[in-house]
């Protein structure tokens, strides 16, 4: 495994592993093949300066959408997957969130100790749902590469 503690490296490793797991799912939930997920790029925030004079910086909502209607089975599908896929990641602490279930939404979390996050949520058609699935990933503060030399 790569050095994540650098941003530039934390970032690609999340990217990777987020487009690694849509590709799975993909194969796996025939709902989502030959579908057109939209890619989102993230957005970098940047930490106010640290006594060295440093910022940190972190990146949010990586990941990819799709507005398509899954079924429950496709879901808990999507929860295997998910949980076989990301233990074997550097975001293995796997939490299912099961409140709003009733409500046809479904939550999948993957989280570290360092506050990095990879989140699943499955909305299923209903009167309180538009039907989508969303993959999205959050790399915590970290210095960039430059800022480490």
């Amino acid at each position: 495994m790569e050095n994540i503690e650098i941003f530039e490296n934390a970032c690609n490793y999340f990217s990777d592993n987020i487009v690694k797991f849509k590709d799975i799912l993909t194969e796996k939930v025939d709902a989502l093949k030959d579908k057109e997920w939209v890619f989102e790029k993230g957005n970098i925030k940047v930490f106010k300066a640290d006594e060295t004079g440093r910022k940190k910086r972190c990146k949010v909502s990586i990941g990819y959408c799709l507005k398509v209607e899954i079924t429950e089975a496709d879901a808990l599908t999507t929860w295997d997957e998910f949980n076989m896929f990301f233990k074997e990641t550097y975001v293995a602490d796997i939490e299912r969130i099961s409140n709003n279930e009733e409500l046809g939404r479904y939550e999948f979390i993957a989280k570290n100790t360092l506050g990095d996050e990879v989140r699943c949520s499955i909305y299923l058609a209903n009167e309180w749902n538009i039907a989508q699935i969303c993959i999205l990933g959050y790399v915590s503060g970290r210095y960039k590469k430059a800022d480490l030399k």
